[in-house]
């Protein structure tokens, strides 16, 4: 699957660079440092461009833990769907994540073979990225994910947030809740965010983070244009998310 194919106006319209591996290595990281140095420093400041770099650095993380979370219900013949097998898969991951740094995992682990996948879209109004992972959001993770978002509209102190409430289960989403805090620093709404999953014919096959970095104030994120668009031709939201799923209307990044 080329991701980029479900996106015209990015694909043809935006410059695009990808970036892929199985950890995060020095290698990539110094691919990025170019990248930032290259195409954005003319774009956005350096104080900018280091929350973008820690944003994207936590999200590469999270898909790395979401790939390794892959492989143990695999190599384990767990059943995601099961909560008993669900919370050993979990509880294996910590494990081994306790013995072998992230960062070892390609060398350590023979048999791990799966990917993340960085996306940088770029044209003169916005920075566009997409980190995907080769892991399917669990109907468990699709309800973390959403109370994190909720949690994030609250004016938290993610240590004192960390110390009281986190929970057992994968950093408790605090990925989520760093990325959304440091939008928030850069003056953008937890909007700019979202994950979701992709799928290939009938089956989803990855799960998509999403961060748009406007350049320009009068930059408006698709949701924004998707609520005029109901408003200007007095159409009912549900009836246009379906033409956009049949492709009879494409609403541009």
């Amino acid at each position: 699957m080329n991701f980029l194919d479900l996106y015209p106006d990015l694909k043809f319209f935006f410059k695009n660079i990808h970036i892929q591996g199985k950890v995060l290595t020095p290698q990539i990281d110094q691919q990025l440092k170019e990248i930032y140095e290259n195409e954005l420093s003319k774009r956005i400041s350096a104080a900018q461009l280091i929350s973008i770099d820690m944003m994207l650095k936590e999200l590469i993380q999270n898909s790395i833990k979401a790939n390794i979370k892959k492989w143990i219900i695999q190599r384990y013949k767990l059943n995601p769907n099961d909560k008993n097998d669900y919370k050993k898969a979990l509880r294996i991951l910590k494990h081994i994540l306790y013995f072998v740094k992230i960062e070892d995992f390609e060398t350590k682990i023979d048999d791990f073979d799966n990917y993340f996948e960085v996306f940088l879209s770029f044209d003169d109004k916005v920075l566009i990225i997409h980190v995907l992972n080769e892991g399917i959001l669990l109907q468990e993770e699709e309800k973390r994910i959403r109370r994190k978002f909720r949690e994030s509209k609250q004016d938290l102190n993610i240590y004192d947030y960390y110390l009281q409430k986190s929970d057992t289960e994968e950093g408790a989403g605090m990925g989520i809740l760093i990325v959304i805090m440091i939008l928030k620093q850069l003056g953008f709404s937890e909007r700019h965010f979202a994950i979701f999953c992709v799928k290939e014919g009938v089956h989803f096959v990855k799960t998509v983070s999403r961060l748009y970095i406007p350049f320009k104030n009068n930059y408006s994120l698709p949701r924004q244009r998707f609520s005029e668009y109901c408003e200007r031709f007095s159409i009912k939201p549900h009836v246009l998310r379906k033409k956009i799923h049949s492709k009879k209307i494409y609403l541009r990044f």
